[in-house]
């Protein structure tokens, strides 16, 4: 395996720019149903972080193909799931964050959005090398 070769598009700075900003407004409507959910539905604190995930999850796919990876070719459904199941990752790690967060007395809409940072990294990561791959120059 070639290390250069998977690290390489991790270092572009205009990608990880974009990737940065989806991740802004997928932040912004999680935390904005994440609140609605709790506050106006009484929706269990967990239950309403996952809805919330998963739609902003979909934004930022949408975001991130038209915008950070424009241009790819392939399958968007297949590339939709794949995006999927790697923030599925960060979605755990952001739901732990959350939960410990909370469980330490910090208010939850801070522990989230605390949670979604340390997730960041990791969907950065395999979103770039795994959903996107096909725009690694080969």
């Amino acid at each position: 395996m070639d290390t250069e070769k998977i690290l390489e598009p991790l270092a572009d700075i205009g990608r990880t720019v974009k990737f940065s900003a989806t991740s802004v407004a997928g932040l912004v409507i999680e935390n904005i149903l994440l609140v609605a959910l709790v506050e106006a539905a009484s929706t269990p604190l967990i239950a309403a972080k996952l809805v919330g995930a998963e739609a902003s999850i979909a934004a930022m796919f949408v975001l991130n193909n038209r915008f950070t990876y424009s241009g790819s070719p392939g399958n968007v459904i297949v590339r939709f799931l794949k995006s999927n199941l790697v923030r599925a990752g960060g979605v755990l790690i952001a739901t732990a964050v959350l939960k410990i967060g909370v469980a330490l007395g910090i208010w939850y809409l801070l522990a989230n959005i605390i949670g979604i940072c340390v997730g960041f990294v990791f969907n950065y990561g395999l979103e770039t090398a795994y959903t996107w791959k096909e725009h690694q120059a080969s």
